[in-house]
């Protein structure tokens, strides 16, 4: 956890100065990400989800600068704004001054860059994966997060972004210590022996928290295959659990397209919510025949 929090951090940071000394100013995953995999010897998904735990707990703001566009064979690049009101701000300015010179130049014709970016974000793909259609981007969220700072200034205080950081460490690391003690018991017999499951890890687990507030914990962290292993061993066995997991692929595969992770893992959201289903049907099956009049 503290090494976690430590990498974390440091992201936090380097964005920070990014913002504020930087040459480019405003960070993106085509460099960042790479960067960070590197350093910290970790996947590039490992470094995507940092970036999602910095959005949760408000450190920093992120958009897309380009968008996906598969038949252009184009991927998505997100940019990354530490969530200071006096750096978004000064961020707003920049890009709006970009955008009013690059307007300019294009189209001969003097605009302001926050009005040349709301009369340009109605045809932007026209001008997806090109510097002004980066910049388009920039001026239409940059001055979207200044009025959410400005609204909920308390939330991105410095010390109500540490204090959510710490908590979200602290209540993952409490879930794994449980959660993760179904690969202890792999290669155990008898998986479904009641007095095994009490006595493990797992069983202690679901007897202080909700089974599907301990897989939602790891639907979080994009923990797919300890997934597909709880269900696989018998660890989650009630049909609510089940129809739980298999709606909650559902609603992960409709995000594909916002979420760089998912994609990432789209091929094990396909087999988990397979053997979601398989489960439910088996269930439902053995329920019928239970019940099944007897002559």
């Amino acid at each position: 956890m503290a090494s976690s929090l430590k990498q974390i951090q440091e992201i936090a940071y380097f964005i920070k100065e990014e913002n504020v000394r930087g040459r480019e100013r405003i960070p993106t995953s085509d460099t960042i990400i790479k960067k960070f995999a590197a350093q910290f010897e970790k996947s590039p998904e490992e470094i995507f989800k940092y970036m999602e735990q910095l959005k949760e707990t408000h450190f920093i703001f992120s958009f897309a600068v380009v968008v996906e566009d598969p038949a252009l064979f184009v991927q998505p690049v997100y940019a990354y704004v530490f969530s200071d009101q006096n750096i978004v701000t000064d961020l707003k300015h920049i890009s709006e001054m970009k955008l009013a010179s690059m307007y300019e130049n294009m189209f001969y014709k003097k605009k302001s860059g926050f009005q040349a970016a709301k009369d340009l974000m109605q045809r932007i793909k026209d001008f997806n994966n090109t510097d002004i259609g980066r910049v388009i981007y920039e001026v239409n969220y940059l001055n979207e997060y200044l009025r959410i700072i400005q609204t909920n200034a308390f939330e991105y205080t410095d010390s109500w972004k540490k204090e959510k950081l710490l908590k979200l460490y602290r209540s993952e690391a409490d879930a794994s210590n449980s959660q993760n003690s179904a690969l202890d018991l792999m290669g155990k017999s008898d998986l479904n022996s009641k007095k095994e499951l009490v006595n493990s890890k797992w069983g202690r687990a679901v007897h202080q928290f909700s089974v599907q507030f301990l897989i939602r914990i790891h639907f979080r962290k994009y923990e797919f295959d300890i997934v597909r292993k709880l269900l696989m061993t018998g660890k989650v066995t009630e049909l609510e659990d089940f129809v739980y997991i298999r709606n909650t692929v559902k609603e992960l595969e409709k995000m594909n397209n916002g979420d760089p992770i998912l994609k990432y893992h789209s091929d094990k959201l396909l087999e988990l919510r397979r053997i979601a289903q398989a489960k439910i049907n088996i269930y439902r099956k053995n329920q019928s025949a239970s019940n099944a009049p007897t002559f």
